[in-house]
């Protein structure tokens, strides 16, 4: 009985010496970086996306079947526009989504143009305003309006 009681614990020890090299588990992990000990972290370098894949690829969403494809390419060329990566191509591919049948893509839409600052988008913008129905979506056409002019 002693012997198979002392062939647990030899085993038992061995695969915890087996696992104890693999690494730190998540509780010291957690300790470690509380006392200041940071364990080294690997980061994958991923190449960076251009900025013209970004904006191809954002003119191509604005198409989608979904909705909120569609509003999430307009909010992405919004935030391009913030971030001076405005470019030609956004007015043409943004104009059409004013009319889309989603008012929530209408609305992105057109804080969008407001964004991208092309004063030739006063008049796709001024001709949705005289049909536009939804509140929320003349709120935005009004904002945009105003940075434009």
């Amino acid at each position: 009985m002693l012997f198979i009681i002392l062939v647990i614990v030899i085993v038992a020890g061995f695969i915890y010496a087996l696992k104890s090299e693999k690494g730190l588990n998540r509780n010291e992990r957690l300790y470690l970086k509380r006392r200041g000990y940071e364990p080294p972290t690997e980061v994958e370098e991923r190449p960076q996306v251009s900025k013209d894949t970004r904006l191809l690829s954002a003119i191509e969403s604005l198409s989608d079947v979904s909705a909120f494809a569609r509003q999430r390419a307009a909010e992405d060329l919004s935030r391009m526009c913030e971030s001076g990566q405005r470019d030609a191509r956004m007015l043409s591919a943004l104009t059409p989504a004013l009319d889309d049948s989603d008012a929530s893509v209408r609305s992105a839409a057109a804080i969008a143009l407001g964004k991208l600052g092309d004063p030739s988008a006063i008049s796709a913008l001024t001709a949705r305003m005289e049909v536009e129905e939804s509140i929320h979506v003349r709120a935005s056409l009004e904002g945009a309006l105003e940075k434009l002019r």
